[in-house]
């Protein structure tokens, strides 16, 4: 019987933490971990990473991989990071006129570049066969509905994507609690510190915590 590769898009958030906590709980173990680094996260993010490779360690799980985004063409400064771009063109993030293209060609493109390479896929398209891929969306309102529409788009002849904490009807609060029942500090929300989503509280704390 053949191993249909799973690999989980982490993003250092609650959710995508939430979501391994959950596997381990249900014996699921994933073939890979990504992380998409942009470059400009917040710094709390980056102080993560050593936290949740010891207890992916601990539980038997591989280590997260960091796989970025490497650009090779500049119309103006050259840049290797999203805030870095967003300089280099005198422009906003994509969010901010209501796209996600940043999302798209810093976190999707490198992950997809990075698992055309990984031999488990290599052999799954090679035969026919999908890889699995993990999302954290939550179960609480606003994730259901980004759930809904990517649900639409998503499903291709490489990718079968999955959704662990809808199947399990983890919301925000829900996830927290786990991450917290693990022995793990809980993570900040996973963004870069300029996102235009961002709440007039997030920015105040970012400010507040790293003048």
């Amino acid at each position: 019987m053949t191993h249909q590769p799973v690999l989980v898009a982490y993003g250092m958030g609650v959710d995508s933490t939430a979501m391994l906590i959950g596997m381990h709980q249900r014996g699921e173990r994933p073939d890979a971990i990504l992380f998409a680094d942009v470059g400009s996260e917040k710094p709390d993010t980056y102080a993560y990473l050593p936290v949740i490779q010891e207890w992916l360690a601990k539980v038997g799980f591989p280590q997260v991989e960091v796989v970025r985004y490497v650009p090779k063409k500049f119309e103006h400064a050259p840049y290797d990071s999203l805030e870095g771009n967003c300089i280099s063109n005198s422009t906003l993030p994509s969010l901010a006129f209501g796209r996600k293209s940043c999302s798209l060609k810093w976190k999707v493109a490198p992950q997809d570049k990075w698992t055309e390479q990984w031999a488990p896929a290599i052999e799954a398209w090679g035969r026919g066969d999908r890889v699995q891929k993990l999302i954290g969306y939550d179960a609480g309102g606003a994730d259901t509905k980004r759930c809904t529409y990517a649900g639409k788009y998503d499903d291709g002849p490489h990718y079968e994507y999955r959704y662990p904490l809808q199947e399990w009807g983890w919301d925000r609060e829900r996830c927290e609690a786990e991450i917290a029942a693990a022995g793990l500090p809980v993570p900040v929300k996973s963004a870069c510190f300029f996102c235009p989503a961002s709440k007039p509280w997030e920015i105040a704390q970012i400010v507040d915590q790293h003048p």
